[in-house]
């Protein structure tokens, strides 16, 4: 049981120390984009000089009862994911079919802190 407690502390203290997760996709249509989640629900996605933000993640399940995800941009684009697989797919607005993308990789953000600010004295 100390073991267990042990881990869990642990694997508190490790999480804490990144700010977010990147994963680096490429999609037919968009070669190079990074989606960056972050605490709170927050997800933006990058490509070229493009930046969308989202806002939450709805759970889902298909007809077969295989589990997804699914991000809206503020673009109306949909990022669904499969943890099953670890697939992504891309719907881009206003377009029904769905665009199969490949991970190019993930990586963790570290927590940046930034100086606290006092005000001068008069």
């Amino acid at each position: 049981m100390k073991f267990v407690l042990l881990l869990s502390l642990l694997g508190l203290i490790h999480s804490s120390v990144f700010a977010a997760t990147a994963t680096r996709l490429s999609c037919s249509m968009r070669e190079n984009m990074v989606i960056s989640r972050f605490a709170y629900s927050l997800t933006t996605m990058k490509w070229d000089e493009h930046f969308q933000v989202a806002s939450g993640v709805r759970q889902n399940k298909t007809q077969n009862d295989v589990p997804f995800r699914v991000t809206r941009f503020q673009n109306g684009d949909d990022l669904v994911f499969f943890p099953g697989k670890q697939t992504y797919f891309m719907f881009y607005s206003g377009n029904p079919e769905p665009d199969r993308c490949v991970v190019l990789s993930t990586s963790t953000y570290e927590i940046t802190q930034l100086p606290r600010y006092e005000k001068p004295d008069a």
